[in-house]
């Protein structure tokens, strides 16, 4: 008969293995405590190498820390089946080798494509190349479904034999892909003389199972423990260990509390519960045909309420009418013992669950000795919690690793993929450069100085042309003087434009081997890979194999598996090999080296399994996360799956629960979760909601104030002292830093916001523009002004007949450097049409009362001011000379013009352009009355343009001289030393913030609302 016995999920499951083993409670006859190498013969089967190695050390402590030789421990199941270690002389170790599962992932995923593409043709419609994203997530999918047939031991014909019937028409289309997949994968392999993963896996499994068969009592003591048999080769193999003459199986936590009745029923066939965590183990019995009462307990329980209670919680729905009789088996006293060393935390969001949790962790450091563990299958709250340990300067492992492309290189193979595949747009390759890894061969101070240059010189503000050869032309023109960028002061000067010279060709070079792929034509994904692998390399280095840092030996050997399979992969466009490149840079994880105490640890629910903690955190307990929702398969619906004889998804929420309750067991258990999860209402885990109903409101409200100290003092440590309102900023340099030369549309600035002046004339500040900006107003006003301009220079006096068509030549050559941005330049372009056609005919209305018009002319007045002169400059777009000697004096906008109230207060520009005409101040122009002053808006709308004059009640002459009057007053206000530069003095906009609010720090002062004046 089968020997089978069973650890309690509150015993410490290696620890008790170990003594029993040394104890003789394990095999019978086998007893090797006070021979040191006895053990030497045994051979133990666990679920993980780390539970492996962690059993080794259980051994060392049971034998009293005495010299030994440890028996031959190997890993097997879930976590390390790809990695199986069998002895040396497992007669299938010369067999085929698998394929890689990633080669098969690129294989997979070409026929995805291609069957995509024929359903889309077959359609009628455009053979739109799917998103790569989702041609590989169904190739892994299809995978997955290809595993588990292996597995299940279904053979291909069973899929030619199934009929979808009444099924969506979907999955008639996707079992004749299946068909053909299954086949053409299966020939595929033939020909490389391979095997699927699953088949090698299980094959290597059966393999050792008959060695050990045929072995027989000289096998030696054959111990398997922790598994419970969730595949069916493993099933196999413990069966064959549980029968041998000195061999055993023990079961993590088999519940011996629940009734036989009850039991029973979790693996009947038809109407079993594949979601509760004993269905596993229920159905392992049955296989090994024992009964529960068979199996014996290598221990008792250490707490046997908590398992009594975990036990009630989670039993199957259709015998959940025994919770009306649960005083009887756990009264009221128990529930309470079982709940004395629980804690709940139910945290506002991800952000204070990690944190407290971090608490809980940090505070078992505090107890000499003391072990403490997160375990959730949630990597994101794993990543917080190890991020807010180091706040407290403790640094932790997430022993789950770091997808390798959120690795330092792993993001720089993105990047290098994504610049390329943009055609070296200015943001994906500013991300780029600004890696640390990507040193192009330069030292990190001269490729940083390089970077400032080039990114200052050409890729703020509007795009520079595609490609290398695009930028490499901008910095030329830049250097000519033929590409400005707003602000002259930031400009860069030879010196420091040969550093980004040198910078962009050495991309060019290392990117060249992918820029040549670039465009809309797909590329075979072999030279796809190659190239990318090429200018990674060119970029940050040789990538070497055998490195210390694990991330370049995980990217190394991740290019190489990926061209190992890449022959047989789809092609795709540089473009979509980029978005690609995420996929296949994502699934590899990254284990850092062992750092930190070994006292915490993070870890997943499977690595947690058999190991014990004297605190254990149970994390991310939402639905969703723990347990995951079922995945639907998108091959096969759940009555086709059920009539192959496979699993249903459901069978993963058992396996969950399973290890949630080998978690619950510990001594000091807190379970977490989050009320709210990306701004959304969380579901708590069913778990947690089954536990709350058994354990009643009274002692789950105790466990809750329990946990409510952990969140108290989460917010307690991002509680400062109140800081009081940040006064509106005034500052008042010394009057020698004052400017003494400002412009008329700067005085605006000066009334409504002096403290940009000071920002941008006392400190020297000058905006940036953003990195690939699109252009807007400014350029659009820039093209209009220039082509207004130069039809005015050219005809001062009279109109030539085709007047329309002549500006709208000029307007060609403004508007041709925004032609790289398509969309804006069709729009603006419409616009300019209808306003240059209303600008014509305002010429022909008012040039027969001129004799000329001045266009663009510049001009300055120095003013006598108690500091000193000051200067006051101006261009004018357009001073119109009439034949009765008086000046009109025209302004064109391309927005929404001041008002006439406004240009007489806050926004003078016209009327400081008129004091400056009659004191004869501009170029080309003669002191003059003035007669006019008039706003043009030019927008470009139905109308075309309008025409709002600024005079009205107030004559030109008058409001010159109340401009003027009012300038002198206010410029020599500050030659005040005490006058500061006050913020948003008299702001236009409420809620409008410009260049320098942020320096100003206006959302901060302004919160509280107008201060007192």
């Amino acid at each position: 008969m089968a020997r089978v016995l069973t650890l309690p999920p509150s015993a410490d499951f290696l620890p008790a293995l170990a003594h029993g083993l040394m104890d003789g409670a394990v095999v019978d006859g086998f007893a090797p405590r006070g021979d040191p190498l006895a053990l030497a013969r045994a051979t133990v089967f666990l679920p993980t190498r780390r539970a492996c190695r962690a059993f080794a050390d259980a051994l060392l402590a049971a034998s009293g820390r005495e010299a030994l030789l440890l028996p031959r421990i190997v890993p097997l199941g879930d976590v390390d089946e790809d990695a199986l270690a069998f002895s040396e002389d497992a007669p299938l170790l010369a067999a085929p080798h698998a394929m890689s599962p990633t080669a098969r992932r690129i294989a997979l995923a070409a026929l995805v494509a291609r069957w995509r593409a024929a359903l889309a043709a077959g359609a009628g419609q455009a053979a739109v190349a799917a998103g790569p994203a989702a041609t590989f997530a169904l190739a892994d999918a299809l995978a997955h479904l290809f595993d588990d047939l292996t597995t299940a031991g279904i053979a291909p014909e069973r899929l030619k034999a199934l009929v979808p019937r009444e099924h969506d028409p979907y999955f008639e289309l996707s079992l004749d892909f299946l068909r053909i997949a299954r086949a053409g994968l299966s020939a595929h392999l033939a020909e490389k003389g391979m095997v699927e993963p699953a088949q090698r896996r299980d094959a290597l499994v059966d393999a050792e199972a008959g060695r050990l068969q045929a072995l027989g009592a000289d096998a030696g003591p054959v111990i398997a423990a922790g598994s419970t048999g969730s595949l069916p080769a493993t099933a196999r193999l413990l069966k064959a260990i549980s029968r041998l003459p000195r061999g055993a199986v023990v079961l993590p936590g088999l519940d011996r509390m629940a009734e036989d009745a009850a039991f029973a029923c979790l693996a009947r066939a038809g109407d079993g519960a594949p979601d509760h965590p004993q269905y596993g183990l229920a159905r392992l019995l049955g296989f090994l045909e024992i009964g529960r009462a068979d199996v014996i307990p290598l221990a008792a329980p250490a707490r046997p309420a908590r398992e009594l209670l975990a036990s009630e919680a989670l039993r199957q729905a259709e015998t959940s009418d025994a919770w009306a009789r649960l005083d009887a088996r756990l009264p009221p006293a128990a529930r309470a013992e079982a709940m004395a060393g629980v804690s709940v935390v139910e945290a506002q969001d991800p952000r204070e669950e990690a944190l407290a949790i971090a608490l809980l962790l940090r505070d078992a450091l505090e107890r000499p000795g003391e072990t403490a563990a997160l375990v959730t299958p949630d990597r994101d709250l794993a990543r917080r919690v190890a991020a807010e340990l180091e706040r407290f300067g403790v640094v932790v492992d997430d022993s789950a690793g770091t997808p390798l492309g959120e690795t330092a290189l792993g993001r720089l193979a993105r990047l290098v993929a994504d610049a390329a595949a943009a055609d070296l747009a200015p943001v994906p390759l500013f991300a780029l450069l600004s890696h640390p890894r990507a040193t192009l061969g330069l030292d990190p101070d001269a490729k940083a100085e390089a970077l400032s240059a080039l990114e200052l010189a050409v890729l703020r503000g509007p795009r520079p042309s595609p490609g290398a050869a695009g930028l490499i032309a901008a910095l030329d023109a830049f250097d000519q003087g033929t590409l400005h960028p707003r602000d002259p002061r930031r400009r860069v000067g030879a010196a420091r434009l040969a550093p980004a010279k040198d910078l962009a060709r050495r991309l060019a070079d290392a990117l060249a081997p992918l820029l040549a792929r670039a465009g809309r034509e797909p590329q075979p994904f072999a030279d796809l890979v190659a190239a990318h692998r090429a200018a990674v390399e060119a970029v940050a280095g040789p990538l070497n194999p055998d490195a210390d840092d694990p991330a370049e030996t995980a990217l190394a050997a991740a290019f190489v598996e990926i061209a190992d399979g890449a022959a047989d992969g789809p092609d795709l466009t540089l473009a979509d090999y980029a978005d690609a490149a995420v996929t296949l840079l994502g699934d590899t994880m990254v284990r850092p080296l062992a750092r930190g105490p070994e006292r915490l640890r993070i870890l997943g629910p499977l690595e947690a399994r058999l190991l014990a903690f004297d605190r254990m955190i149970l994390g991310g307990l939402v639905e969703g996360t723990w347990p995951a929702l079922p995945e639907t398969d998108p091959w096969l619906s759940r009555p086709m799956r059920a009539e192959l004889g496979l699993d249903l998804p459901e069978r993963r929420i058992g396996l969950s629960a399973h290890d949630f309750v080998q978690g619950f067991a510990a001594k000091d258990v807190v379970l977490t979760y989050a009320a709210k999860v990306a701004g959304a209402q969380s579901v708590p885990s069913r778990f947690v909601q089954r536990l709350r109903t058994v354990a009643g409101a009274a002692l789950w409200e105790e466990a809750l104030a329990r946990g409510a100290r952990w969140r108290v003092a989460a917010a307690a440590l991002d509680v400062a002292p109140p800081v009081p309102r940040l006064s509106r900023p005034a500052p008042a340099p010394p009057l020698a830093l004052r400017p003494r030369r400002l412009t008329v549309t700067e005085i605006e600035t000066l009334l409504r916001d002096p403290y940009s002046i000071y920002a941008r004339h006392v400190l020297g500040l000058a905006p940036l523009d953003p990195l690939d900006a699109a252009p807007g107003g400014a350029e659009r006003g820039s093209a209009l002004h220039e082509a207004v301009g130069n039809f005015a220079r050219d005809f001062p006096r009279e109109l030539p007949p085709d007047a329309l068509a002549r500006l709208l030549d000029h307007g060609r050559a403004a508007f041709r450097p925004l032609e790289a941005f398509g969309a804006e330049h069709a729009l603006w372009w419409a616009r300019f049409e209808r306003a240059a056609a209303f600008l014509v005919a305002l010429e022909r209305e008012r040039r027969p009362a001129l004799d000329r018009v001045v266009a663009e002319t510049s001009g300055a007045l120095t003013l006598d001011l108690p500091a000193g002169p000051f200067e006051l400059a101006a261009r004018a777009d357009r001073i119109e000379l009439r034949a009765d000697g008086r000046a009109d004096i025209l302004d064109f906008k391309t927005g929404t013009a001041p008002t006439a109230r406004q240009a007489a207060s806050l926004s003078p520009q016209l009327p400081l352009e008129a004091a400056m005409v009659r004191k004869g101040a501009f170029r080309d122009v003669p002191a003059a009355e003035v007669g006019e002053l008039a706003y043009v808006e030019l927008k470009g709308g139905a109308a075309g343009g309008e025409v709002k004059p600024v005079t009205g009640r107030k004559g030109a002459a008058e409001l010159a001289d109340d401009a003027l009057a009012g300038l002198t007053g206010l410029l020599a206000a500050f030659d005040d030393p005490a006058q500061g530069y006050r913020s948003l003095a008299a702001p236009q906009w409420r809620g409008r913030f410009g260049d320098y609010d942020h320096l100003a720090r206006v959302r901060e002062w302004a919160l509280g609302g107008e201060e007192d004046e």
